[in-house]
């Protein structure tokens, strides 16, 4: 067989092979990859809108005198401020439905825990009833360490210990909000009485 046939069919079986096995492969792979990234920026954005509406609520408390003077604008505000919080609960709420998209492509187990604790904690927050004064400053103290941890350029190890040092003290933190626990009545015990017969 001439060597120039056989260059043919190499060429071609060469091609036919990176066609059936190594291209579907890659194409996969890069699908898997893209989706990866975009579960992650989501997750970026879904971080700010909770930093960008806890900074939104911290600024524009609304004065009681503002409602005696001015209701109308009062009125306005609240509304606003209604606004922001419908947006934590919105980004609170998809984090949690989309913890397994973006938070399980981490490489260590460390991060990943670190997720499933702010995304409970967060969604928590939330949902507690705590003033909105309270929820926005415990939301703040949680996100902004996530903020550090997941989204500043990996070579900034001393803001990386730090911001895991700031997200363990703000879980630490939630406790503080706890009420106390209603004191415990306490137990009747039974008295065995000299003739047989218990009483309490």
């Amino acid at each position: 067989m001439p060597s120039w046939i056989s260059t043919i069919l190499l060429a071609g079986a060469t091609s036919l092979f990176i066609g059936l096995f190594i291209t579907p492969r890659l194409e996969a792979r890069n699908k898997r990859v893209r989706i990866a990234h975009e579960a992650r920026d989501e997750f970026s954005r879904r971080v700010l809108i909770i930093l960008s509406a806890c900074g939104r609520l911290r600024e524009s408390e609304v004065p009681p005198t503002l409602a005696e003077q001015r209701p109308a604008l009062a009125e306005k505000m609240n509304a606003e401020r209604q606004r922001w919080l419908d947006q934590l609960d919105e980004a609170t709420r998809y984090l949690v439905d989309n913890m397994e998209a973006f938070g399980l492509g981490y490489a260590t187990d460390r991060l990943r825990t670190v997720i499933g604790e702010f995304v409970a904690h967060a969604r928590g927050v939330v949902l507690s009833e705590r003033p909105v004064e309270k929820q926005v400053e415990r939301l703040a103290a949680l996100t902004g360490p996530i903020q550090s941890l997941f989204f500043v350029r990996r070579w900034r190890v001393a803001t990386i210990i730090r911001s895991f040092e700031e997200f363990d003290r703000a879980v630490a933190a939630l406790d503080e909000d706890l009420p106390d626990e209603p004191d415990a009545e306490p137990v009747p015990t039974l008295i065995t009485a000299g003739d047989g017969e218990d009483r309490q």
